[in-house]
């Protein structure tokens, strides 16, 4: 099937005011060896182009920061798009898109080179089906902190997890796995509070954690784990745990900050009553009542997911039933017996038992 690019007028209106003639045009070979084919994707101040890498023959994303009128605004910008490949590049992780590349056009625009996705992000997900089966929804959050636990290995904290940066991918076997995706604000070093100290608040608000609120100077791993919970908790009941109603982000804090968390249940019969407990852990206001990390929380949320195919073994026991009565091998062992009986008659084994039978039972 014919892959569907963007339009230079789409393009346009969702970048803004950033000329389109400053980005690559399909044809366009990028850095001598991407070639590219069309526009993805396009929002805020980036777009997704897909190439050919030339001389791997092979379908690769580009990830473009398009040029800003404000030099000051561009280079601000330009260093958190490193940082973004840094962070990805670091990473070792099936559920993690791959870092190929990383470079700059001729105009200064850098871009990131991935692995080529095929499939569509939860956010996309939850409009098609607008909630997930409690299986399915815990199983993509297994598989996101698997991945968010060889970021956290690493001093890397991801800080703007949602549903859009979860990708599903299809692979070429027919199966999928999910694949984190933007690690534009990540902090690279646990303890690194620049934004704190200069009074900026990062990430996607609904999904933001108390300390990203109170922008406080020691955000660490465990705001990833609330803003996950907060994935998990909007895929099942599609709804999300603080703030649905707020108008504006003076009521969406508030609500982040004080208003009761609701147990999903409430919202859907079918969510287990255990399940209610592990959300309302990862959601946990105080950061040291929260899951001490994603291992933590990952063992906690196992039980409700589907088995995947990276479980270990080990950590799928396998139950096996005993044989109904009256089957399995039973009649070889009857068989065993009779054969066992006609041979020790033919030898004369039980004439003494046969005559003490007669002289003392049958006269």
């Amino acid at each position: 099937m014919a892959e569907q690019y963007l339009d230079a007028g789409t393009v346009r209106r969702l970048l803004g005011d950033v000329p389109s003639v400053s980005l690559p045009k399909a044809g366009d070979v990028v850095a001598d060896k991407y070639r590219i084919l069309g526009t993805l994707g396009a929002g805020g101040v980036a777009c997704v182009l897909e190439a050919h890498h030339t001389l791997l023959d092979k379908t690769v994303a580009l990830k473009l920061l398009a040029p800003e009128a404000s030099p000051e605004t561009f280079a601000s910008r330009a260093e958190r798009f490193l940082v973004e490949a840094q962070a990805a590049a670091k990473i070792d992780s099936p559920h993690v898109a791959r870092v190929i590349d990383v470079g700059t056009l001729e105009n200064g625009a850098p871009f990131i080179v991935m692995e080529r996705l095929e499939g569509c992000n939860l956010e996309e997900l939850l409009l098609l089906e607008e909630r997930l089966s409690v299986k399915d929804a815990a199983d993509y959050i297994v598989q996101a902190l698997r991945g968010l636990g060889h970021a956290h290995a690493l001093g890397v904290v991801h800080r703007d997890l949602k549903p859009a940066n979860l990708f599903l991918a299809q692979q070429p076997d027919g199966s999928s796995v999910i694949k984190i995706l933007d690690f534009g604000i990540a902090l690279l070093n646990a303890g690194d509070s620049g934004e704190a100290a200069s009074g900026n608040i990062v990430g996607s608000p609904v999904y933001m954690s108390p300390e990203q609120v109170r922008n406080d100077a020691n955000v660490d791993h465990r705001t990833d784990i609330w803003s996950i919970g907060t994935v998990l908790y909007e895929l099942i009941t599609a709804k999300v745990p603080f703030g649905a109603s707020a108008e504006g982000l003076g009521e969406l804090f508030a609500a982040i900050l004080d208003e009761p968390f609701v147990p999903p249940s409430h919202h859907r019969e079918d969510v287990p009553k255990a399940l209610d407990a592990v959300l309302a852990k990862a959601l946990e206001r105080d950061v040291n009542l929260r899951y001490a990390d994603v291992a933590a929380f990952e063992r906690a949320l196992a039980p409700f997911a589907v088995v995947n195919s990276d479980v270990a073994p080990a950590e799928v026991p396998v139950v096996r039933e005993p044989p109904p009565r009256g089957s399995g091998r039973w009649w070889l062992v009857i068989a065993a017996l009779m054969l066992a009986t006609g041979w020790a008659v033919h030898r004369g084994a039980f004439t003494p038992i046969i005559a003490w039978v007669r002289q003392h039972w049958l006269h």
